[in-house]
């Protein structure tokens, strides 16, 4: 290297992929161990906080199964990204154009009970995943094209229903408001469905026939309708709380979903702590290295 400038860039290049590989190194060291230690709890006795539950998933009991962006397959989750190869002189790469990911919750059954997965912000790692080329913005097929089809690919990722789930994140139980609270909101909502139907209202509750409500009969206006939206809520009440996973309020508990077995998945992620440790410990070295000569170059510059 001839000027301080070539090694200024050279240490800038290699001080960053330092950094990004001890960071993410010990970010995949610590959900390894997250994994490993903590215990698997059952959704009925799940205490609420930071827990670890494994079962299967299912499609949305009313509105079914999603279907996937690219494949249009039946799933509970995906993923996709689109990308076009770009060539300008001696430089070619692939650019994404579009990458995007559902956000439904993935209804997760361990057969002692439900809970709703909500995966925006978590890390999805599932098994199924298919990558082929076309030559259009949108694939016409899940085939690849040609040689000369080959300027677009899509890549995309799948949960399907009846697959295991492992999901680690924040659980919390919520529970429906009481009979008092829903009557409460429904009451307005229905006072304001009568003042639309002016006359009709008028004609139950005008007691002294001047054609108008006032103070005494609006007042039986509202008791009436606190009395039916009471009978509505206790007839429809639901008593079944809703359990929810979500990404944890604590930065430093990652919130993980995946369709691998825990010993596997714990498995890859130290394989990536050793492969991003080494890229980190690498490019280390090379900085260290590489400060002699531009201490140097700067000081004759």
């Amino acid at each position: 290297m001839d000027s301080f400038s070539d090694y200024f860039w050279v240490e800038l290049f290699t001080l960053g992929l330092a950094l990004f590989g001890w960071i993410a190194s010990f970010s995949a060291l610590k959900k390894a161990r997250l994994i490993e230690d903590t215990p698997t709890s059952k959704i009925r006795s799940a205490p609420q906080g930071y827990v670890e539950i494994v079962g299967l998933c299912e499609a949305h009991p009313e509105n079914g199964p999603l279907r996937a962006k690219l494949t249009g397959r039946p799933c509970v989750w995906y993923r996709y990204k689109i990308e076009r190869y770009e060539s300008t002189g001696k430089t070619s790469r692939w650019r994404t154009l579009e990458s995007q990911s559902s956000k439904t919750p993935i209804i997760l059954n361990d057969q002692t009970g439900r809970c709703f997965v909500h995966p925006d912000g978590a890390d999805v790692s599932p098994r199924i995943s298919k990558t082929w080329h076309g030559n259009s913005r949108y694939p016409s097929s899940t085939q690849s094209g040609g040689l000369f089809s080959r300027r677009y690919r899509y890549t995309e990722y799948r949960i399907e229903e009846g697959q295991m789930i492992y999901a680690l994140g924040h659980f919390e139980t919520l529970h429906p408001p009481s009979v008092e609270s829903q009557a409460k909101r429904n009451t307005n909502a229905l006072i304001s469905a009568w003042k639309r139907d002016y006359d009709n209202l008028v004609a139950r509750f005008d007691r002294n026939g001047d054609g108008e409500i006032d103070i005494q009969e609006w007042e039986a206006v509202r008791q009436e309708a606190q009395r039916e939206a009471r009978a509505a809520a206790k007839d429809n009440y639901d008593h079944t709380p809703v359990n929810v996973m979500s990404y944890s309020p604590v930065r430093r508990q990652p919130f993980l979903i995946s369709t691998h077995e825990p010993k596997a998945l714990s498995r890859r992620y130290r394989w990536q702590f050793i492969g991003l440790g080494a890229l980190g410990v690498a490019c280390t070295l090379i900085f260290i290295g590489f400060l002699p000569g531009a201490w140097q170059a700067w000081h004759w510059q």
